[in-house]
Formats: C-alpha cells, structure tokens, sequence
C-alpha cells in the first residue's frame, strides 16, 4: 500500500475510522513478560486503539558471526517473545504499529543497533562539516555502507519473516511498520551539512546527479565543500531528502504487502543551530512526494509553556501536514509538567486542532524491567553531557499507566481525551481549518537558506511572523508549499493567498506577492510583507475570538451542518481571557491550559478543559452568562 501524504494515517491505521486514533507506546522489552497481558487489556481500557513498539535489533540477536540467530519466540529469554506479545495485543483488540528500525534511538543502547556496528569496521556517519553522529559517545554507521546495508537487511529480513508475514491484519493485529527513525538515524532535522557526507553517501549523491543529466556536478561532488558551487549546495539539500527516501524504500521492499508503510519525522525548533529549520523544509520535498505516509514526533520543547515551542509545532504540522506519531506523555528529563495530565492534553488538542489524527501517547505503560542490552552506557552518556540517573527506571515516569497495573496522575488526561474523542471525534475529522490567508514558500527558498550561516532566514522569519499573526491579530494563517498550489491566485480553499518566490526582487512585489534572494537574511522583509498583507486582508465574517494580551493562541475548524470547534490555548507563565465576540461566552485561561469548544448553529455540544493539577489552575468556560459545567466532557 502507498497512500499520498493527504490520507488521513487514521484512516490507515484503522479503517472505516469515524475519529482520531490513539496509539499507546509499550516498550515490552523493557516490561515483565508476566505482567504484558493485562497492560495492554488496561491500555484498551483507557482509550488506546493500536499498540505502538519498537524492536531493539541488540536485544532480539543471539550469538555472533555465523553463529549468530534471532529469538522472536522467547526460546532464550521469555522477553524476546514479540511473537506471543503480538497475539496478546490481537486479544484485547488492539492493532500494532511495528517499529524495527534498524536504528531505533528509544533511549537504548546504541538506538537498538549490535556493538559490532559502531567500531572502526564500518564507516561512520560523517557530514559535510566532518562531524561524526555518535551514539552514548560512540560513532553511529552510515546506512549507505553497503556493508552495514546487508547486516541490516538480515536483520529486517529476519523481522520480515518470523514476526509480520504471520500477523499481517486484518488475520492478524499488525497494521502498519514504521521504517527506520526520525529519518534513517535521527537525522531528518539535522543541519544541512550535518546530513551523511561518507563515501558511499558521496558515491550515491554523485548517482542521482548524473541520473537527472548533472554530470558536471556529479564530477564535482568529491570536492571539499568549501569549493562547491551554491547551485550545488543546493542540489544536496534537496538529496538530503532523497536520501532517506531511498532508505524508507530499501526497507519498505523487504516486508510483505499489507501493513501500512509509515515513516516519522521530527518538528524541529524555530531557534535550531545552523539553519536547521531550513534543511527539515529543505527535505519535505522529497519526503512529502514519497510512497510513504508521514507522521511527526514532538521532541522540541513543551508548547504549553513555551511559545518558542508553541511556533515550532504551529510551522512544522502546517507545513509538513502530518500527523503526530510520538508525543511525551511522561519524560520529565527537562520538564516536570509533562508527568502532569494538563501538558500532555494542551499537546494532544493542539495537534488535533493544527489537522493531526492521530494522538501519541508515548509511553503509554511506565516500565521498569530491562537488562544490559537495552541499558545505556553511563560512561557514554556522560562524555554526551548526560547525567545517566534520567535513565534509570521507570521508562517513562509519569506515563499513564504503571507496569504494576496502577493508573497515574496521566491517565486522567488519557480518559479525557477518550472520553472528548468517542463524543465529538467524527466532527474533528470532518473538520477543516479555518484559514484567514495562506502563505505559499518556494522550496528554493529554504533549500538555499539551509546553507545560510547569518541572519534569520526567510524561513525562519515566516514562522515566527505567521505566529505573532495567530497571537496578536488572531489571524489564522495556513502554509504551503508554492509547488503543490500552480495557481495561488485561485487557492482551492477560497482564501487569499500570499507568495513567497525565490529570484530577483524588482521592486515590484504587490501586497500578495514578493520575491526574495534565495539564501541571503530576510532582515525583517519577510515579516513586514507578512503583517502588510494581513492588514489588507477583509474583515472577518462570523464570531473571532480575541485576547486580552495577546497571550492565548486561538484555533478553529468548520465541519457540515454548521459544527464550529475552537480551541484556545495559553502557552505561557501568565493569566489570559480569551473573549468569544459573537459567540456569547468568554473564557478564563491559566498559563499552560488549553479549552476546546464544540457548536452547533452556535449552540453549545460540549467543551474540553486541560485539567488542573499542582502547577495548572481550573479552566472556567462561561457561556451565555452562566458557567458551563454541564456540556463539560469528563474522564469517564
């Protein structure tokens, strides 16, 4: 199956789908085999709909060299049996999202991979700036070494063979595969010069230059970059997406028909070193234009407590249009909220209102039983700058449900989400937003701005600009990619459109329309264009929300029959009122909350609260005069 990027990956997971899907991570291998059975059949119970995992190639092998094996089946050690774990997720009605890497990061030794990987017989991952990507302080191997290839494909065939052919839904509960992590390892928001630059990955960029008629540039790609042309820097930031593509491919070929291909990618930071930003857009136009369906993990701050992290998810979901596949339900590695029920229910409704759905609660089950190879090295992870005691047991923490069979402080906020999904979920996904204007980027512009080392880029000053809109003005503001609309002046979703076009600017740029210098700082071009063509924009029809300061960020969604869903979330250290005009009904927002509103005809079907907790006071809703309390979904 290869479905576009645009379907839905609830659809794929579980289809016929009325609503968002919710999928639970359980790192078995880190979890009691005896106590298996009845997390996931509680995991059912508060909401989960498809188990996610990942398989740890290190732990599953058994021996060395010709000798070596692989156990799926549990005849070494009884956590090795994914096999019976797949057969005890198929009896509490759970589908599975298989996740074998082979680099699979999951806080495991060396992301999953053996020893014998990560020594000086296989070439390292180096970049273009000859920084080598480690691992607990050891190299990480590229995945173009034909060499490493074929271990891997070993491997992946062995998973292949004796874990999915016998499990494929709709026999068995095995839904979707994800193929490798976060790019191939980890790698889809580095900087651009960060991207795999050994031999073979030279040798492969050469081929796909001399593929497309680029014979002069392909002569010239062993050079060192210093002397590489801008129209070839260029050339592999859009390799660098091909890149990883063409890994997703390798591996999506050695599994069986059935299960959904399914490739992540993570949002990256609007302040990310070395116009990272840029190299993540720089990248979507061959990772949108895949085979594969793309999901997005959220490891780039806390957004309900943060606006720098607010603008991160804002840009990346709407540019990449994905949905969310790894969101931390639990990790308090740098923020002790995300063990609260209230971070991880603002995150879950942002992204439902940004068009994800799905929802990821990663991890679902805190566990607390693993062994040396799946522990990290603490020595590693010190010359990394990592204290090893984040890493002890439990993995993670404040996860809704604990492998005891107790529910924590999370699984209030999981119930929740349930609870708001059973009621009002198939407006969701009938829903689409409700864009005051969209802006179109020409891709030349980032996949230049990838290699720019000053200034803000054109990029990175859209974000923040579409942003300040979304929390000044209340305007919202879709993106996209100029490519994907041919003609912007009649925009499919009836709205006004803006351009962004790389070239020579001639000074004749209208107020929809202006053309920038690919890779040279936006120096506040960008922004002024943005809030000129925003002030020029209609007035708007029907009910707006605004703020009293500025603060609170307000979404909404139109679906048939007059169903209008609108959330409102403060992401900050402050109080805020957000004021329904129109609408009959203000709101009081704490700092780190977040409310989601459903109508109809504007009469009011229910609302949905983060709840409160130690560091988040109660979200108070009053509609038509009264307060609302009791249209208020709860955790049932």
């Amino acid at each position: 199956m290869s479905p576009s990027r645009r379907t839905p990956l609830a659809e794929a997971l579980v289809p016929g789908t009325a609503r968002p899907v919710v999928v639970g991570e359980y790192p078995y291998y880190r979890a009691d085999p005896g106590n298996w059975d009845s997390n996931l059949r509680e995991l059912r119970g508060l909401g989960v709909d498809v188990l996610s995992c990942y398989l740890p190639w290190r732990f599953h092998e058994v021996g060395e060299g010709a000798d070596s094996s692989f156990d799926f089946t549990g005849k070494t050690d009884p956590q090795r049996d994914v096999v019976g774990l797949l057969g005890l997720a198929a009896d509490a009605g759970l589908g599975v999202l298989l996740k074998p890497g082979p680099f699979i990061h999951a806080e495991v030794q060396l992301g999953g991979l053996p020893d014998r990987l990560c020594g000086p017989a296989h070439t390292p991952y180096r970049g273009l700036d000859g920084t080598v990507l480690t691992s607990q302080g050891k190299p990480l191997p590229s995945l173009l070494d034909p060499r490493v290839q074929a271990e891997t494909e070993t491997w992946l065939k062995a998973v292949a063979d004796e874990v999915v052919a016998g499990a494929v839904a709709p026999d068995g509960p095995v839904v979707a595969l994800q193929l490798g992590n976060e790019g191939t390892s980890g790698d889809a928001h580095l900087p651009v010069d960060a991207q795999d630059a050994s031999p073979a990955a030279r040798e492969a960029f050469a081929r796909w230059l001399a593929g497309r008629g680029l014979r002069d540039e392909a002569a010239r790609t062993g050079e060192d970059v210093a002397r590489w042309t801008s129209a070839l820097r260029q050339l592999w930031s859009q390799w660098a997406g091909y890149a990883i593509v063409g890994l997703w491919d390798r591996i999506s070929a050695l599994f069986p028909a059935g299960p959904v291909r399914l490739a992540n990618v993570p949002l990256t930071g609007l302040t990310a070193p070395r116009a990272a930003l840029d190299a993540w857009a720089a990248r979507q136009r061959a990772i949108q234009g895949s085979r594969h369906l793309i999901g997005h993990t959220e490891w780039v701050g806390n957004p309900a407590r943060d606006t720098t992290a607010f603008g991160s998810h804002l840009t990346g979901i709407l540019l990449g249009g994905t949905d969310v596949v790894e969101a931390n339900w639990g990790f308090t590695w740098t923020d002790e909220t995300f063990a609260e029920p209230a971070t991880p229910v603002f995150n879950a409704l942002l992204a439902l209102m940004l068009g994800s759905t799905t929802l990821s609660v990663y991890t679902a089950c805190a566990t607390g039983n693993w062994g040396d190879l799946v522990d990290m090295d603490p020595d590693g992870l010190r010359s990394e700058g990592v204290d090893p005691a984040l890493h002890a047991p439990p993995y993670s923490p404040g996860a809704p449900l604990a492998e005891s069979g107790d529910h924590q402080a999370n699984a209030e906020g999981l119930r929740l989400l349930s609870s708001f999904l059973e009621r009002f979920g198939t407006l969701l996904l009938a829903g689409t937003p409700d864009h005051d204007a969209m802006v179109l980027v020409d891709r030349t512009l980032p996949e230049a701005g990838a290699w720019q080392r000053t200034g803000r880029t054109v990029l990175a000053e859209l974000a923040g600009a579409v942003h300040e809109q979304l929390a000044g003005s209340g305007r919202q503001l879709g993106l996209g990619w100029l490519d994907e609309h041919p003609e912007p002046a009649a925009d499919r979703s009836g709205v006004p459109v803006a351009v962004l076009r790389a070239g020579h600017p001639d000074g004749s740029d209208g107020p929809r329309e202006m053309t920038l210098l690919a890779g040279e700082p936006a120096d506040g071009a960008v922004a002024a264009f943005v809030a000129a063509f925003v002030a020029a924009l209609p007035v708007p029809d029907g009910p707006r929300w605004t703020t009293a300061h500025g603060r609170a960020r307000v979404l909404s969604r139109s679906a048939p029959g007059g169903v209008r869903i609108v959330g409102a979330f403060n992401p900050t250290n402050g109080d805020e009122r957000v004021t329904g005009t129109g609408g009959g009904w203000t709101l009081d927002l704490p700092a780190g909350s977040a409310a989601v509103t459903v109508t109809r005809d504007g009469e009011l079907l229910g609302w949905l609260a983060t709840p409160e907790s130690a560091s988040t006071s109660p979200v108070v809703l009053i509609w038509d005069g009264a307060q609302a309390d009791a249209t208020r979904v709860r955790a049932s």
